[in-house]
C-alpha cells in the first residue's frame, strides 16, 4: 500500500505518484482521503511492551501461569482495539479470502496509541496491577498537554 502526506505543496507529486502507480497495472484503486496523524512512536511502543511484561508479571504472581507478554499484548488488543477484517492469499492457489485478525498496534495513531496505553493502565489498576510510567516519557507528555 503506499501513503502520501498530501498538502498543498506537495499535490503535484501526489498526483504524479498516482498516475505511475495506475500506469503500472490494469487494476482500479480504491483512494481515501483522510486526516493526516503521524503514527504511533517507537517510544510509544517500547512503553507498551514494558507494560505487557509488567502485567504478565503480576498475573504470574498471581497464579496465571500463561500469561506471558505477547498473551497479554494480544489479550489487550482484543479487549481495547478489537478485530479488523484482512485480506490474504493462498500462496498455492491464490485465492483470496478475508480473515478477522486483531487490530494491530502499529497502525495507531499518536492520540490513539496515548489512549489504548491509558485504557490499559486504567485497566491494571483495576485490578490492583501498578504499572509505573516514567516522569519523563512521551505518554506522560501527550498526557500532560491534552490537559493544557
Amino acid at each position: 500500500m503506499n501513503e502520501f502526506k498530501l498538502t498543498l505543496a506537495s499535490a503535484a507529486h501526489v498526483t504524479g505518484e498516482l498516475i505511475n502507480i495506475t500506469r503500472s497495472s490494469n487494476k482500479a484503486y480504491r483512494v481515501v482521503v483522510s486526516e493526516w496523524r503521524e503514527k504511533r512512536s517507537l517510544s510509544q511502543n517500547a512503553l507498551q511492551h514494558v507494560i505487557y511484561s509488567d502485567i504478565s508479571e503480576y498475573l504470574i504472581s498471581k497464579g496465571r501461569k500463561r500469561c506471558t507478554p505477547v498473551w497479554v499484548k494480544s489479550a489487550l488488543k482484543n479487549q481495547f482495539l478489537g478485530w479488523t477484517e484482512t485480506e490474504f492469499t493462498d500462496l498455492n492457489t491464490g485465492e483470496i479470502t478475508n480473515r478477522q485478525v486483531l487490530r494491530s498496534t502499529k497502525d495507531l495513531d499518536v492520540g490513539e496509541s496515548c489512549h489504548y496505553t491509558t485504557q490499559i493502565l486504567d485497566w491494571a489498576q483495576s485490578i490492583g496491577c501498578n504499572i509505573k510510567i516514567p516522569a519523563k516519557c512521551e505518554y506522560r507528555d501527550m498526557l500532560n498537554k491534552q490537559s493544557e
